[in-house]
């Protein structure tokens, strides 16, 4: 049953995070960023957020606008979430859409 209860509030969480940074945190160099997943740790003491962002820039420094707003995103998730413990955030950057566009590249070119 906390299995149950624990991928709920991450599902909860994602949707939450998404909202949060799409149009609270408001810092247009960040561009269009995409919470890909979260995954909790069973006592809710952190939270890894993975993350990705459409269009140009440059990764690390959209992901340090995120890690200096940390404090502020959490905030912001604690008065949407009723949840005992709101976790730690810890941003990481997701290049799974890279990896397959890399992938889908070498396949195309092994078919010709």
């Amino acid at each position: 049953m906390a299995k149950h209860s624990l991928s709920r509030n991450e599902s909860l969480m994602l949707r939450h995070l998404s909202e949060i940074i799409s149009y609270k945190v408001g810092d247009p160099s960040l561009g269009l960023a995409t919470v890909s997943a979260v995954e909790l740790t069973r006592d809710y003491s952190y939270a890894k957020v993975y993350i990705t962002f459409l269009g140009d820039g440059d990764i690390n420094a959209k992901m340090e606008i995120l890690n200096n707003a940390s404090g502020y995103i959490r905030h912001e998730l604690s008065k949407r979430m009723n949840i005992r413990k709101t976790p730690e955030l810890r941003f990481i950057y997701d290049d799974t859409f890279e990896k397959a566009a890399k992938i889908d590249e070498i396949l195309k070119r092994t078919k010709k």
